[in-house]
Formats: C-alpha cells, structure tokens, sequence
C-alpha cells in the first residue's frame, strides 16, 4: 500500500476527485473508502459534507486484490464502492486516554485549543460553526479547511453581548401609589465546547446567559426624589426589585386612602317585611287565606325610626405629602308624611295614627307616612267605579270585567278578578282566580330602572372579560408590561368587547341625568366604570384583583337594588288564564297553576300547578310543578344565566333559557333542575 490521504467535498465524486488532485493519481491507482456521505436540509442546504479516504496502490496489488475478491467471495465491496459507508470507533474524550497510533490523523479541542496529530496518510479537517471565528495562519477561514502540520489556529468566539436592565417608576392617578417596573438585563456570551478526537470535527460555541440585575438602590431613590415621593417607602419592597431575576412591578410607595365617611340614614325600628305564614285552617275544615300575610302595623306614639346625622370621613395622603379629602358626606331629608310627626329635633320619627308604615327612600330623600286602608265589602263593578286610594285597599268581593284597582299600599282581593286591571305599588293578593287580567305590583324609579337594565349586560359582559384577562395572563406569551393590564384592557375593549365599552357609557351617562336623586352606590360605580375602562393613563383600576373588585360590587348593587326594590313587591294567586302579571319582587301560585299567561317576576317564580302555554321570566330563578302538555303547547321559561329552572315534570313544548342558552323537549322528562356550567351549556343537576 502506498499513501492515504483524507479528502472532503461537496458530494462523494468532488471529495474522491480532490483527493486524487493531491494524490495526483487516477482512479485506477487508489483504492477508495467512504467515511462519510454528504446530508442535505431544506431547500438543499448542505448540512454535511462527503468525506472519502484514499490509498494510493500499485496497479498489480489493484489487479490481485480483485482477482482474490472474485475467486473467494470474502472481501466486502464497501472497501471499493465510492458511496458506501466507514463507521469509527467512538474514541475517547480524553486524547491523554489514545494511543499514539489511535490519534493520528486527527483533531481535537481541549480548554478552547485545537490540538491534532499529523499523519503522513491522514489531514484531518474542520468545519467553522455557530459562533465560532476560526484563524489559521493569521487568516480567517470559512467553512471546511484541511489542518497540516506546518498551520497555526487560534479560535475566537463571538463578543458578549450585554443589555442593561430596564426599569421605570410611576405614580398612579391618584398619587397613592409609587410602582416601579423592573425588567433584568443578561450577559449573552459564547464558550468553546471540547471536541474528542476525530478525523473531522465541527467548531461550535455554547451560548450562555447569565441573568443581571444592576439596579442600585441609590437609583431608586433618586428618582424618587425627581418625583417628589417623600412617604410611604417599603423599602422591603425595593430590595426585593433590585434582587428580582424576571421582569415584575412593585409598589415602592404608598400613601393613605381617605377613610370615606357616611351620609345620614334612617334606621327603622320595626320591621316593615310583609311576614310570610301558612294558611290557617278553620275549625270547620276549610282554609283561611286571609291570614297568608301578616302586615305590619303600628300604634299611636309608636317610634317607628330614627334619623341619623352624617359621619363625615378621614382625609388621606399621597405619596407626594399632599392632602387627599374624603368625599362629602349629606344629611338625609325626610319627608314626612300622614300619620307621622317628628320629635326631638327632627332625630325621631312617630306614629300619630294606627296603621301599616311605609317608608320609601329616592337617593337621600326618604317618605315615611302611615298607610291607611280602605276595605270594599262588595264587588268592584259599574255600580262602584274603578276604586283609588293611596293606602291599602281590601276588595271583600270580585274585581268584574273592566274595572281597575290601584293603591299606593297592598291590594287583597277575596274574590276572583275577571278581565281586569289590579295596579299596586306593594302586594297583590288574590284569593281565588285571575282570568283574562293585568296585574302589576312594585315600582321602580326611572333612572334606577335603566341603570339595573344597563348594570345586568355589563355584569354578564364582565364575567366573560375578566375571563378572557385570566386567560391571557396565563399564556406562556403574556408579559407584564410598566402599565399593568392598561394596554390589553384598552385592546379588548376596542375589539372583543365593544358591548361592555358600549353599556358603561351609557350607564355614565345615566347617572349624569340623575345627579342630585340617584344614590350614591350608583354614582360610584360610574366613577369606577370611567377609571378602568375610559382612563388615558394607567391607574390602580387597571389590575387583576380590580377588575374582580369591581364586578363584586356590580352583583351588590344589584343584589342590593333588587332585595330593596322587591322587599315589600308581591304577587299570590290560586290560579292565572290568559293574563298578565308583572312583580319587582316574587310571584307565587299557589293553585292549579296558570295557562297562556305572561308572567315577569323580578324575584322568584313559585307555581305549585302547572304552566301550560304563554312564557314567563323570573330574575331569581324559578320552580314549576308541570309545564306543557300532552299535544305539545309552547312554553317558555327564561332565567339569568346565573340561576336554575326547577320543573317537576316537563312535557313535549317546553323550552327553557338559561342566560342566552335554549333547550327545548322533545319528550317528557322529570325532576328537572337545569343550569349553566363553566362552558355555558345547559346542564341537568
């Protein structure tokens, strides 16, 4: 055998053809080894160069060794064959660990040096890779070079790279708060990785980064003084943001929030709930439904509240040392009424006459007055006229086709009422039946009725935001940016919940008409409403735990609104045909049930019969022995998507609908409770 060089090429013929180049042979003079093919990625990028091994013979020792091969059948064609492959050994990481034989011919990589041992058959080669600068003889070298024993290499590596850490502070709308945002800079630098020996290796650099936080607490407070924060320092709070190693905001400075003072009040000192009983049953066997409500009453002289001056609040601080007053507090103003006299300087109210009190409360104006009734011991009908009166009314008799009833206080009526008109702005009671009639009960001032309209599409729209945030704060890409949640607030407003942009507004300006008679638990939440989604500048609305804040104190106001407007709001029946009943608060039926009726009840719907026909809606969920029929008639029951429809038995022409979710049966089905789950379909409990 003669000489054996190692050549490299783009493919397996350019490798064989430089070799022979250096050899200056022929193809019939060397005996040809594949070492290693060439690999190609996308687009025919090459990944791998064709490294072939050449062994320069004599033409007789080519002629033997093929006449050997063809007579015995013993030698393996790889040897001769351009595109077969030669596998190595793994040699050993150590090159010390080689025997001087076993290192000839190849390169290696020891604490960021090549080393490589000559041989006169074998140059070894390396390839230039990421982050790697490569010299050899004082020349830069791309790509593939061959290493002989006469060359000097130096290997360099990229320069570090450093970026400063970011960091800002700012002081919210208020000056109640100093944040400061920290996002940690890194040192990016490049280490040479040791290379076994090999005939061929590959330069490649390790990346590494190393985390730097250079904020310095005198920075800090620098700045701070730039900005005239002066109190309130957490100073725990600052050394943890010049020790953090991920991007964060921390509240450096905090002032003092204004304790909020309280407007005068009325405290009642009897209970004006309408107490609810059973039925009593006679000696005689029969019931007595007269009894199904106990009224309150009063006597002469009786204190029935007493008026409560307002607490005026705290002023706070900001951070900046300046004053921040609380909100003014005003006195209530009672009004008062018939049958009531004020004592003791106006701080106490009393019954000059027997009777039902009734308080009524717009804002910070409150109407106390003792209810008179007025008892009809026959029919309502041409003979009587339509009967008026601004205290209760008890109808002894029925209500006749036509005629209408309206009181300011309760209305019981004893008998049936027949295709006619029962107005009250407190209960309604009717003892037996309801045919072909409007019965109406509870009222509303404007303004708060268009603001809870308003109030239960932002309520249902901000459960589906504050999801939509939670989401997206646990996506691997979200990042906290110097203004919390501002600017993705401000982003889904603008595009996926333009309805609960849309509502706010118009419930801000509601309030604006209202000035000087809604109360304050509304204006408060316009206030809030403008600070988180209207705002121009980032403040403390703008925050995860806010956003929740606020959509608590949106179901309050309503809870609160709906207990208050609906406490003294009812309707009880034995039985409805193609009516309509409305009620703020509940409605029950107690009777046979209702058919083809329209019921709207703002409390909870109790019908102990069954409903076939016409639909009803109740705020507060609702419970229904049997609904539709055998052939099939429409029923229709609606709830807020937050409730439950209970339904004993529920027949062919049932729909139910829960929030904006429908589902109709199509066959019978008992012991329904239905509901919405996390997804929003409907569910069976």
């Amino acid at each position: 055998m003669g000489k054996t060089i190692i050549s490299k090429g783009r493919n397996i013929e350019e490798a064989i053809n430089l070799g022979l180049a250096i050899l200056k042979s022929t193809r019939e003079e060397v005996l040809v080894e594949v070492i290693q093919k060439e690999k190609k990625g996308v687009w025919g990028v090459r990944l791998k160069p064709a490294i072939v091994k050449l062994t320069k013979v004599e033409k007789r020792q080519v002629e033997d060794f093929n006449h050997h091969r063809h007579t015995k059948g013993m030698m393996n064609d790889s040897v001769f064959a351009s595109h077969a492959v030669h596998t190595e050994k793994e040699p050993q990481e150590n090159p010390e660990h080689f025997l001087q034989d076993e290192l000839e011919g190849k390169v290696w990589v020891k604490d960021g040096k090549i080393f490589y041992k000559q041989s006169p058959l074998h140059y070894p080669t390396v390839t230039v890779g990421k982050g790697i600068k490569l010299f050899k003889n004082d020349q830069l070298v791309t790509g593939t070079t061959i290493v002989t024993e006469t060359d000097r290499f130096e290997i360099k590596t990229d320069e570090e790279k450093i970026i400063e850490t970011k960091w800002g502070i700012t002081v919210d709308e208020n000056k109640l708060n100093a944040i400061l945002h920290v996002e940690p800079g890194m040192k990016k630098s490049f280490a040479i990785k040791d290379i076994p020996p090999d005939y061929h290796i590959e330069l490649n650099a390790e990346e590494q980064i190393e985390i730097r936080n250079d904020l310095q607490y005198q920075q800090i407070l620098r700045k701070l003084k730039e900005l005239n924060v002066v109190r309130g320092f957490d100073f725990i709070e600052i050394s943890k943001a010049i020790k953090t190693k991920k991007a964060d905001r921390f509240v450096i400075a905090r002032g003092v929030k204004p304790r909020e003072g309280k407007n005068g009040w009325v405290e009642l000192k009897i209970n004006l709930d309408n107490q609810q009983e059973g039925p009593r049953l006679r000696e005689d066997g029969t019931v007595d439904f007269r009894e199904l409500k106990n009224i309150p009453s009063v006597r002469k002289g009786q204190v029935i509240a007493v008026v409560h001056s307002p607490i005026p609040g705290t002023p706070g601080v900001t951070v900046t040392n300046e004053p921040l007053p609380p909100e003014p507090t005003y006195p209530v103003v009672v009004q008062l009424g018939k049958g009531v006299a004020a004592v003791e300087d106006g701080t106490k109210i009393v019954a000059t006459e027997r009777g039902r009190p009734h308080l009524e409360q717009n804002g910070m104006l409150v109407k106390v007055s003792i209810m008179e009734k007025f008892t009809h011991r026959g029919d309502v009908n041409i003979a009587s006229g339509n009967i008026r009166f601004k205290g209760d009314i008890d109808i002894l008799g029925n209500v006749e086709d036509g005629m209408s009833v309206e009181a300011e206080g309760n209305i019981t009526v004893f008998q049936n009422v027949n295709r006619a008109n029962i107005m009250s702005k407190q209960a309604i009671f009717v003892r037996q039946n309801v045919i072909g009639s409007t019965i109406s009960s509870g009222k509303s001032d404007t303004f708060v009725f268009e603001l809870i309209r308003l109030l239960s599409v932002i309520e249902e729209q901000m459960e589906k935001f504050i999801l939509s945030v939670k989401n997206l704060m646990a996506s691997s890409r979200f990042k906290t940016t110097e203004n919390g949640l501002f600017p993705f607030i401000n982003l889904l407003l603008s595009e996926k919940f333009r309805l609960l942009a849309t509502t706010a507004k118009q419930y801000i300006k509601v309030c604006e008409r209202g000035v000087g008679v809604l109360d304050r638990r509304w204006t408060d939440l316009a206030k809030q409403f403008r600070l988180c989604f209207f705002s121009h500048t980032p403040n403390e609305s703008h925050s995860f735990e806010q956003l929740t804040v606020l959509l608590s104190d949106i179901k309050g106001a309503m809870d609160k609104h709906r207990s208050a407007d609906g406490r003294n709001s009812y309707v009880e029946l034995m039985y409805a045909l193609n009516s309509t009943i409305y009620c703020s608060g509940d409605v029950a039926v107690l009777g046979q049930g209702c058919y083809n009726c329209k019921i709207h009840a703002g409390g909870f719907l109790t019908i102990n019969g069954v409903m076939r026909g016409g639909e009803a809606y109740a705020q507060y969920g609702a419970a229904i022995k049997e609904t539709g029929s055998e052939i099939g008639v429409p029923t229709y029951i609606v709830v807020p998507s937050d409730q439950t429809i209970q339904i004993g038995l529920a027949k062919e022409g049932t729909m139910i609908q829960i929030g904006k979710v429908k589902y109709s049966f199509q066959k019978e089905r008992s012991c329904v409770k239905a509901a919405l789950n996390e997804e929003g379909q409907i569910v069976f409990l």
